[in-house]
């Protein structure tokens, strides 16, 4: 494998690299494979991603073949070359019919898609609970004030068990069904692979089931999905499923892949924006029917392929992401050990520190991922020195992300949940636990400016 660095005066250094890499995952990793700045040290992985130098060259040929013939490119050979990538992302996820699985920009894209061509009736509600992935929880928002849907939010708190998610949601699609009036009907249900902010895993593989039982359409938001933890479509079964590859998988930005049954294809009439590919009704005629569902599925497919000029040159970098993961950090299962290992050490370390606590609870399968959650040390109240007036509670976070990354070159992924903040640390193959000191220490330090009102001072 050749890999070219790029100096900063813009000169190309290329050197051979084995086809598994002889340097330890950590920040010799980084060092050896990634292409981030001297003063830049990312424990941010989750909210973003990034890729690795080689799969930064795969991309910029493709990006160069685009420009240097994009009629052929885009028009005659997009299709074909876009399909076997679809395969391999359908063969990670075990999704047996590769026409079941489409590419999207991002994961709210792909729920967008889903919830914007649902034909929405009276009485129709969505379940959620309260820690939906804000972007979606507005798609949710738009809807109900667009098509009249009623949204029941389970207020759950975090950290809780697994059985008391699966039953609260469980219970909620319930009473919904049950209602004496008859008018409403569980419709959709929405649920996560891992919750964005803050960072834990949901026992999604028992909720799908649960919840479809009790006559749910079930989307799955999987944005934390391929390459963070283990998906199994065909065994899952979910209704709907997006899950993002440019977060965890290092496809770069931006590409999702958005899972639809073909059961459900029926349902999603349209791309967002609609394409050149869409099939109005009235000219489908008796096409349905002699098209078959094998068909039907290639031709669902297709309008999701080309929705209008853009570059979608990302999309064609799963195999050069596959073969990354493969040949240079060992496989699947090598990275998924690392990243979860190092996220729980490094949040134990933290909480030392700090002087803090992980969020965490006995038969919780939270911390089964990438991410763990340390609480800050600060306390809410107008009632003494040091604490945090409620009225400037929400310029906290703001304040630790800026001047983080102004004065360390650390960007802090901070929540304030419940009256309590939270630093949501995520593992990946390049940092390591010394990494995360660091970062604590650091934190440590703006949390006495936060004391000393430091983030309200002009």
């Amino acid at each position: 494998m050749t890999i070219i660095h790029h100096s900063e005066e813009g000169q190309e250094a290329t050197m051979q690299v084995a086809e598994t890499s002889q340097v330890p995952f950590g920040a010799a990793f980084r060092k050896a494979h990634f292409a981030f700045g001297p003063n830049y040290t990312p424990l941010n992985h989750g909210s973003y991603g990034t890729i690795p130098v080689s799969v930064r060259r795969a991309h910029e040929q493709f990006r160069a073949e685009a420009d240097a013939a994009p009629d052929p490119f885009i028009a005659l050979e997009f299709h074909d070359r876009l399909a076997a990538q679809r395969a391999l992302a359908a063969r990670a996820l075990n999704c047996a019919n590769v026409d079941e699985l489409v590419f999207v920009p991002n994961a709210t894209t792909g729920s967008d898609t889903v919830l914007k061509n649902l034909d929405w009736r009276d009485g129709d509600v969505i379940l959620c609970y309260e820690r939906v992935y804000d972007s979606l929880g507005r798609g949710i928002s738009w809807v109900e004030e667009t098509r009249g849907v009623e949204v029941h939010v389970v207020r759950v708190a975090w950290s809780l068990a697994d059985d008391e998610l699966v039953r609260a949601m469980v219970d909620a699609a319930r009473r919904v069904n049950a209602d004496p009036r008859r008018r409403r009907r569980m419709r959709l249900a929405v649920v996560d692979t891992v919750v964005s902010m803050p960072g834990f895993r949901v026992p999604f593989e028992r909720l799908v089931p649960a919840l479809r039982a009790e006559g749910a359409l079930v989307l799955v938001d999987g944005a934390h999905g391929i390459g963070h933890v283990d998906i199994d479509l065909s065994a899952l079964d979910p209704d709907f499923f997006v899950t993002n590859l440019h977060k965890w998988f290092f496809v770069p930005r931006g590409c999702a892949a958005l899972y639809v049954p073909v059961r459900n294809q029926h349902l999603i009439r349209t791309t967002l924006p609609t394409s050149h590919k869409f099939r109005p009704r009235k000219e489908l005629g008796s096409r349905q029917t002699t098209e078959g569902e094998e068909g039907e599925a290639r031709l669902f497919a297709e309008m999701f392929d080309f929705t209008g000029t853009d570059d979608t040159t990302a999309w064609l970098c799963v195999q050069a992401a596959i073969d990354f993961r493969d040949k240079v950090c060992g496989g699947d299962a090598a990275i998924k050990k690392y990243c979860h290992d190092v996220a729980q050490r490094s949040a134990e370390a933290a909480a030392e520190i700090l002087g803090t606590s992980i969020m965490d609870t006995p038969g919780s399968c939270m911390r089964d991922c990438f991410f763990a959650n340390v609480r800050l040390p600060l306390e809410l109240g107008t009632d003494g020195s040091g604490k945090v007036d409620p009225a400037h509670a929400d310029k906290v976070c703001d304040w630790f992300k800026e001047t983080g990354s102004r004065e360390s070159g650390i960007y802090f992924q901070t929540e304030f949940y419940r009256n309590v903040w939270w630093w949501r640390l995520s593992g990946m193959v390049y940092v390591d636990v010394d990494d995360f000191i660091r970062g604590a220490e650091v934190l440590k330090g703006l949390c006495e400016r936060v004391r000393n009102g430091e983030h309200v001072k002009g």
